[in-house]
């Protein structure tokens, strides 16, 4: 596997890493060194050869780092005129997370290439996303491509993912719905090419709406449904070729779900954050009242419940702890 080093001025590779691993978890063979007021440049230019040996194991080493023409920029140079090391300048979050989801599958040279594609990809003034946030005709032409109408009818109990039927990869409790975890850790470990919102406020919402399907890749779709709709797909099914992340703010909506009729065979709690009228359930875990009785419901459903922030994370049966 191809080693990694930021290196920056200041805290900024610190603050990469603890990004990325906040978002797909912690990483062997990545290594951060940071150039700060007074340091000597011979001596930070060991800090980083040392680091490029820490991390290369064999399969290379890809150093990125912050501005060309830096200091930084300009000991890494130097350090590529020995050893299996390429780099490049001007990284920012998408770059590195993309080199660590790749570097096991490519070698050095492909993982320089992929690693910049996604860096230069990464800049995108957001104030000319707004005029491309979609209006609400094109929404609803949208949605009718995921919503019931074009699947056969599935009996209540049958298997969801049953061949033929599509896949459900996930369903998962998180109040912020889309962000970095789900974009990153949970996209990756699914393969997930379809994403359905169920939440009764954000459905009637454009705004949201529109500001969600625009923050997933472009082969990924995006379908925010109210409770009704979201159980008559659920119900009928999806397209074969269709692999679905369901997400809800609430477990409340989850256990609707299956009181209507959606067969869900596991349930994931990846964000309930601390409120007014939650209590802690599990570390950075909390739920109200009204949500521990939804997730009692759900385990007498038949339904496995478990906490697991990141995909690679160990799950946690949520029957323990109620």
């Amino acid at each position: 596997m191809v080693g990694i080093v930021i290196a920056t001025h200041g805290s900024l590779a610190e603050g990469l890493r603890s990004g990325v691993e906040l978002l797909v978890g912690p990483q062997r063979q990545l290594e951060t060194v940071g150039l700060y007021h007074g340091d000597e440049p011979s001596e930070f230019e060991e800090k980083v050869s040392a680091s490029i040996r820490k991390a290369d194991e064999g399969d290379g080493a890809l150093c990125l780092v912050d501005m060309l023409g830096g200091t930084p920029s300009n000991v890494v140079m130097r350090l590529m005129q020995s050893g299996n090391v390429r780099a490049l300048a001007g990284v920012n979050l998408p770059a590195v997370i993309q080199a660590v989801f790749m570097r096991e599958s490519l070698g050095l040279e492909e993982l320089v290439r992929e690693t910049f594609a996604a860096q230069r990809d990464a800049v995108i003034d957001l104030s000319l996303k707004i005029p491309e946030l979609e209006t609400p005709a094109k929404q609803e032409r949208e949605q009718e491509r995921m919503e019931p109408g074009d699947a056969p009818p599935i009996e209540r109990g049958e298997n969801l993912t049953a061949p033929g039927n599509g896949e459900v990869v996930l369903c998962r409790v998180d109040d912020r719905l889309i962000h970095g975890q789900v974009m990153t850790s949970w996209l990756n470990a699914t393969g997930a090419n379809k994403i359905m919102i169920v939440d009764d406020e954000t459905s009637q919402n454009p705004f949201l709406k529109s500001v969600f399907k625009s923050a997933v890749p472009a082969n990924v779709k995006v379908g925010v449904f109210n409770e009704a709709k979201a159980v008559d797909r659920l119900i009928k099914g999806f397209k074969p070729t269709d692999r679905v992340i369901v997400l809800a703010k609430y477990p409340q909506t989850f256990l609707s779900l299956v009181e209507r009729g959606a067969s869900l065979r596991q349930v994931i709690i990846g964000g309930m954050g601390a409120r007014e009228d939650r209590s802690r359930l599990y570390r950075n875990i909390s739920a109200s009242q009204d949500e521990r009785a939804a997730l009692r419901a759900l385990v007498d459903e038949g339904v496995d419940v478990a906490i697991q922030i990141l995909a690679d994370d160990a799950q946690v049966s949520v029957s323990k702890l109620l």
